[in-house]
C-alpha cells in the first residue's frame, strides 16, 4: 500500500472537514456577522467543531483511500 498517498488523502480530507466544522460552528451562531456566546460552555465551540470536522476528515480520508487501494491491489491479483 502506498502510505504517501494514505497520508495526502487523509490531510486533504481533514482540511475539508475543518472547513465544515468552521462553517457549521459559524451558522449556528444568531447573528451571522458577529460571534455571540450565550454561556461559558460555548466560548470554545468554533475550536472544537473544527476538531470535530478535522479528525472526522481524516478517519474518512484514511479509510477511503485504504479501500481504494485495497480493492486495487485485489484486481491485480485476480488478473
Amino acid at each position: 500500500m502506498n502510505l504517501r498517498a494514505i497520508i495526502f488523502s487523509s490531510v486533504v480530507t481533514a482540511a475539508i472537514g475543518a472547513v465544515i466544522g468552521l462553517a457549521a460552528a459559524r451558522i449556528g451562531q444568531r447573528d451571522f456577522n458577529q460571534l455571540r456566546f450565550e454561556g461559558k460552555h460555548y466560548e470554545g465551540m468554533q475550536n472544537r467543531y473544527v476538531l470535530v470536522g478535522a479528525s472526522v476528515g481524516l478517519a474518512v480520508g484514511f479509510g477511503q483511500e485504504c479501500v481504494r487501494q485495497l480493492k486495487a491491489e485485489r484486481d491485480r491479483e485476480t488478473e
